[in-house]
């Protein structure tokens, strides 16, 4: 067998500097434990697909930056993390990334990293160049480190350690000053004094050489470019404004004023401009250029383009105002400002002002400009990625181009732990999974015209619910059930703007039946249910008008006919489904649901401590009436899963054993009986069970536990009978996830996926006859999960015209560690 990691969807980590753009188009953004790496599919469409998840953290990740790259180096990655350690990742000629090197010397959680490159000695032909690298690093421990690497095949070292007292540096940036030989790096922090402190180089350390203040709150942000001879600084503040300043050589002056020593502060930044001196007895001044004024709350970040332009070329001379710098801001008022100097006045004015009006949406952490100037990538508060782009658009009797930004759909996921997953049973059109961060999002390929790009989005947002939810079920194609925590279960059906729009994304044309079929949905003030929208005519200019019958105080809906998948805006308000039904009976938080595969019914179960309340109870889908309670377990029932006949449904449970019960038909009271149970004295499991899967045709299921175990139990001479036929398999790790494949391999053997609580996932398979196992494949770590493996589920398909299945099967999963993710699995045989 042979996998390739088809999809990866997950969130941006809800901090500060954790996403970066390199100059050859990777981002890379902090993603739980992991930095995920994203490129374009198409060029100038932006990140489109996460192609690798570096792990190497065990903690939150933090922070991610690219140090400024020369030409004739591979690129390089700096990421920092709650654990805090500091990991320096290499791309190898494969295109892969590795780890250079570990740095572990904070003492608590590392929130920004910057490094540069010094070129010490110029190249000759065929010898290797002398490349100094710095790293600086800041924490939560009130300290900053400085680490240093000689040469490119050399370790790197702590040199310099410098202490904030009981403040901290919230961020930092590295550069070197143009026109110094020997090369002057300049090291650049903002912390929670409202000061931006200047280092510079001396010695193998850096000393401050200057701290100017201006801004009246926590500096959150510093970036350094390079303009002509000089470097511009820009700062931003939780004051909401941004202050830039020039720092500039100047020119054959005797230093008069000695550097300032540690601890020493300029109380006041003078119009004339600070000074400090240079190693080399230069003299440095730094003067205020600007204050920007334009946000209305917290500026979390600011980035120069052309980026990096302190390593660039001399760009003194500007041939037209584009080749000028432009300067991008981004702030929790739900606003992305790109700053343009004035090409006569040279006053800095805002050029684009874009983000979010009204919505769900908290503001932003940060901001980035793509490499050729034509992309603004941000990200935000709940973890999403917001993309747009720049067209040139010709308007007026003159022809007069104007650039036009418009939103584009880009990468994202769940900022908190997966829960649940559940395909679309037909065939498997799309993926719902369900998250701790309260959302329900659904995952399907966007198929492009002629049908050769295929590429995975999330084109829907069903559910934005106000409880952290738990799981879900798929009932029929357009409908589900999901629960979260509270005592709900809740239905939801699918609204005829999303149908129409899957037709066209995914070319998946599936049938609502009924005429009076709602258009979307909104979710009232203060509310949790999503009301239906319905068409109820058109304007006098020929646009729809939606009308909610149920409160006119509703966020409006507005229908969207796409042809691409939504942008982040369009997913927060425009795709939710309809709420149908509320089930009410559990005692408690629901803790896991099912549905049968032929849609009659559902199971669920709530968090139990005791029996009377370790209760499943089967619901009936067409009258959503509650048909019987099935008491067996007296602790909480921790999966359910139906037989591919619907003839069985199968419990799990924290009490250490499972209960079987069998369907007798409809006309039957009660139409569910108990057929077979695990007793606990057996001992056959010794902890916790967490997980069950049935075989493709009901002739066996498998049972995974906390006590690192799986066991086959096959069926004997009765349905009161089943029994373990196989030596159980054994792991390191906790068994947290099973799934049998829906159809056997074409040499007749069961596929059962594992997933552990490590995060890795194997592949088994087994004779129909001998039920012997073997470990057909073992996932390569680099692409499995950092946490546990909440749930796998083998996508849905049908046999081919010679009865066998198709040629590469898909294999999702979701974990704790915020991602689901697609496999696409080949079944290699002889």
């Amino acid at each position: 067998m042979h996998a390739e990691l088809e999809y990866v969807s997950v969130g941006c980590s809800r901090t500060p500097h954790a996403v970066d753009w390199s100059g050859s188009g990777t981002v890379a953004y902090a993603a739980h434990e992991t930095v995920a790496l994203a490129r374009e599919a198409e060029e100038g469409r932006g990140p489109a697909r996460v192609f690798a998840t570096l792990q190497g953290h065990s903690g939150r990740v933090n922070c991610v930056r690219w140090i400024p790259s020369l030409s004739s180096l591979s690129a390089e990655l700096v990421s920092g993390g709650v654990d805090g350690k500091i990991i320096v990742w290499r791309k190898q000629k494969g295109g892969q990334f590795t780890v250079v090197q570990e740095l572990s010397s904070h003492t608590a959680s590392v929130n920004c990293v910057a490094g540069v490159y010094l070129l010490l000695s110029d190249r000759e032909e065929g010898e290797t160049p002398s490349i100094k690298t710095l790293i600086a690093s800041a924490s939560s421990d009130s300290t900053l480190k400085v680490w240093q690497r000689l040469n490119l095949d050399d370790e790197f070292s702590e040199v310099q350690s410098i202490s904030f007292g009981r403040g901290f540096a919230l961020c930092i940036d590295c550069c070197l000053l143009p026109s110094c030989s020997p090369v002057e790096p300049v090291l650049v922090t903002g912390g929670d004094d409202a000061r931006v402190n200047i280092y510079i180089w001396n010695n193998g350390q850096f000393c401050r050489g200057l701290s100017v203040s201006g801004h009246k709150d926590w500096v959150r942000d510093v970036e350094v470019a390079r303009e002509g001879r000089d470097l511009l600084l820009a700062s931003c503040s939780q004051d909401a404004s941004i202050r830039l300043w020039r720092i500039c050589q100047q020119q054959q002056q005797d230093c008069k004023h000695k550097q300032q020593q540690e601890g020493e502060v300029e109380e006041e930044l003078k119009l004339k401009g600070n000074t400090f001196c240079l190693s080399s007895g230069a003299t440095v001044s730094v003067t205020l250029e600007s204050v920007l004024i334009g946000h209305e709350d917290w500026v979390y970040s600011v980035c120069w383009w052309p980026r990096n332009s302190c390593h660039g070329t001399d760009q003194s001379d500007c041939s037209s105002a584009d080749d000028c710098l432009q300067l991008l801001s981004s702030s929790i008022d739900k606003t992305v400002v790109l700053w343009k100097p004035d090409p006569v006045s040279g006053v800095w004015m805002e050029e684009v002002r874009v983000g979010e009006v009204g919505g769900n949406t908290l503001g932003f952490y940060g901001g980035l400009i793509s490499p050729g100037g034509q992309l603004i990538l941000a990200h935000d508060y709940q973890g999403g990625l917001h993309l747009w782009g720049r067209e040139e658009k010709e308007e007026g009797e003159g022809g007069r181009s104007l650039d036009v930004w418009s939103s584009l759909p880009t990468i994202g996921g769940h900022f908190c732990g997966v829960q649940g997953l559940s395909w679309e049973p037909r065939g498997g059109a799309f993926l719902l999974s369900v998250s701790s961060d309260q959302t329900a999002r659904l995952h399907a390929p966007w198929i492009r015209t002629g049908g050769e790009q295929r590429m995975w989005f999330e084109i829907a947002r069903p559910q934005i619910h106000g409880y952290d939810m738990t799981c879900v079920a798929m009932t029929t194609s357009l409908q589900y059930t999901s629960g979260a925590d509270e005592k709900v279960l809740r239905v939801f059906e699918a609204p005829a703007n999303f149908v129409a729009n899957l037709s066209r994304i995914s070319r998946e044309h599936l049938q609502k039946d009924g005429s009076d079929v709602p258009l979307g949905a909104s979710v009232p003030s203060l509310g949790l249910s999503n009301k239906a929208v319905f068409t109820c005519g058109e304007g006098s200019e020929g646009k729809k008008i939606t009308k909610n019958p149920f409160a006119d105080h509703v966020p409006s809906f507005q229908p969207v006919d796409l042809t691409e998948p939504p942008v982040e805006a369009h997913l927060l308000q425009n795709t939710l489904w309809p709420e149908t039904q509320k089930l009410y009976g559990h005692g408690y938080e629901i803790y896991c649901a099912a549905a049968s595969p032929d849609g009659r019914y559902v199971a669920s179960a709530c968090k139990a401590t005791k029996a009377e309340h370790a209760v499943i109870r089967i619901w009936e889908v067409s009258s959503w009436k509650q048909l019987q309670p099935l008491h067996h377990h007296s602790l909480t029932v921790t999966h359910l899963t139906f037989s591919p006949s619907s003839l069985f449904l199968l419990a799990t449970s924290r009490d250490r054993t499972w209960s079987l019960w069998k369907h007798v038909g409809t006309d039957k009271n009660p139409p569910f009986q108990l057929c077979c149970s695990l007793e606990k004295s057996s001992k056959l499991h010794s902890r916790v069970i967490w997980t069950a899967s049935w075989a493709h045709d009901d002739s066996c299921f498998a049972t995974g536990s906390r006590d690192k175990k799986v066991l086959l139990w096959k069926r004997g001479e009765s349905e009161e009978v089943w029994s373990v036929q196989s030596p159980p398999l054994e792991f390191q790790h906790s068994v947290t996830a099973l799934d049998f494949s829906p159809l056997p391999t074409r040499d007749s053997r069961h596929v059962l996926s594992v997933g552990l609580e490590s995060g890795h996932i194997l592949l088994y398979s087994c004779s129909l006859g001998t039920m012997e196992w073997n470990l057909a494949l073992s996932l390569d770590p680099s692409i499995c999960h950092t946490a546990t493996v909440k749930q796998l589920s083998w996508k849905p398909h049908n046999r081919t015209e010679d009865g066998q299945p198709e040629s590469g099967s898909v294999l999702a999963s979701c974990s704790h560690d915020n991602s689901v993710k697609l496999f696409r699995i080949r079944f290699c045989t002889d």
